[in-house]
């Protein structure tokens, strides 16, 4: 229950805007339906309450777009480039990046193969080798290897339409590159 103040923040944004009772959103994937009255975020179709982590973010997303909207720039930006992103940065590339950096060195082909086929992802032209994943609906992060050598380890980095930080603070972001990232350790039995 550490996230309960957010939680309730986030439901009590969410019934001040004009949302319909009940709604349906994709992260990732999984779908969730949305029920306001009974401030529930749920995972059909076991109907189970999706942890806290999750519903915070669906609802600020839903929050952010509806509020601010959400209209590609076509600028691509890091997670250091958000406000207060650097401060952040090793804790985040900790959590981040270097697992998928670790992915990667480790089964490559495996890596990729599983952000096309179960993340539904796409080859793009960048770095060595390069994915782009959508999370919500129109929201696509591009996730960017480069093959190490003897002398240069492996790397990664994951970017982002910069207009995400206008429906997201910093924090979030983070919070929805981790997620892409666990989810992707998790598809490579890590």
């Amino acid at each position: 229950m550490g996230y309960e103040i957010s939680l309730n923040m986030a439901w009590e944004e969410m019934q001040k805007l004009a949302f319909p009772q009940k709604c349906t959103i994709s992260l990732l994937t999984n779908t969730y339906e949305i029920k306001i009255a009974e401030r529930a975020v749920l995972k059909p179709p076991s109907g189970l309450q999706a942890d806290e982590v999750t519903s915070i973010l669906i609802l600020r997303y839903l929050v952010g777009r509806s509020k601010r909207g959400f209209c590609l720039s076509g600028k691509w930006i890091s997670f250091k480039e958000t406000e207060g992103g650097k401060l952040f940065w090793p804790n985040f590339s900790k959590r981040a990046i270097e697992p998928l950096v670790k992915c990667f060195e480790q089964d490559p082909n495996g890596l990729i193969r599983n952000l096309v086929e179960n993340l539904s992802g796409r080859m793009v032209d960048a770095g060595d080798v390069a994915v782009e994943v959508e999370t919500f609906p129109g929201v696509f992060v591009r996730i960017i290897f480069w093959r190490g050598d003897e002398d240069i380890p492996a790397e990664a980095t994951m970017l982002f339409d910069s207009s995400l930080t206008e429906v997201y603070i910093m924090e979030d972001v983070a919070v929805l590159l981790t997620m892409v990232a666990e989810t992707v350790s998790e598809l490579m039995g890590r």
